[in-house]
C-alpha cells in the first residue's frame, strides 16, 4: 500500500466543513476518537482562533479611527460618525463577552490596530499623521466606554 493513509472525514472537510464539524462533533460525544481528523481539527481550531483575533483587530481598527476623528475634527461629527462608535463598541463588547481569554490579549491587539488606525485617520481627514497622538490615548475599556456626543444635525 503505497498511499499514505486518509484521516477519516479528510474529504468532507474539503468538500463540506460544516458537515465536517457536525463530524467531529458526533465522534467526540460518542467518544469515537479514532474518528476524529486530527489535523484538520488542530488546523481548524488554530484559523478559530487567529479568525478571532483578527476579528477583534479590524473592529478595533475602525473604532479607534472614528475615535481619532472626532479627537481632531469634532466640528465634523456626524450621525454615521456615532453610530460606527456605537456599533464597533457593541460588538467589541460582545465579542470580549463571548470569548474572555481576548480580554487579556485586548490591549495588546488595540497596538496594532491603532497603527492601521492612525494611517487611516490621516488619510481621512488630510491631516499629516504628526498630528495626531503617536501611541493610543485610550486604553480598550477606555475606547469601549467612550459616549459620542450628539452630532450636529444641521449638516
Amino acid at each position: 500500500m503505497s498511499e499514505t493513509k486518509r484521516a477519516p472525514g479528510r474529504d468532507l472537510y474539503e468538500r463540506d466543513e460544516h458537515e465536517w464539524i457536525a463530524a467531529q462533533i458526533s465522534a467526540l460525544a460518542s467518544g469515537q476518537m479514532n474518528q476524529l481528523d486530527r489535523e484538520n481539527l488542530i488546523e481548524f481550531l488554530s484559523e478559530m482562533t487567529i479568525r478571532d483575533r483578527r476579528e477583534l483587530k479590524s473592529r478595533l481598527t475602525v473604532l479607534l479611527l472614528h475615535l481619532l476623528k472626532v479627537r481632531v475634527q469634532p466640528e465634523r461629527l456626524s450621525v454615521s460618525w456615532v453610530s460606527t462608535i456605537l456599533n464597533q463598541q457593541n460588538e467589541i463588547k460582545s465579542l470580549l463577552e463571548d470569548i474572555p481569554s481576548l480580554v487579556n490579549r485586548s490591549d495588546a491587539i488595540a497596538k496594532q490596530a491603532y497603527r492601521d488606525a492612525l494611517r487611516l485617520a490621516a488619510r481621512e481627514t488630510g491631516m499629516p499623521a504628526s498630528q495626531f497622538p503617536a501611541t493610543m490615548p485610550w486604553t480598550v475599556a477606555e475606547a469601549l466606554a467612550y459616549d459620542p456626543p450628539e452630532p450636529n444635525r444641521e449638516k
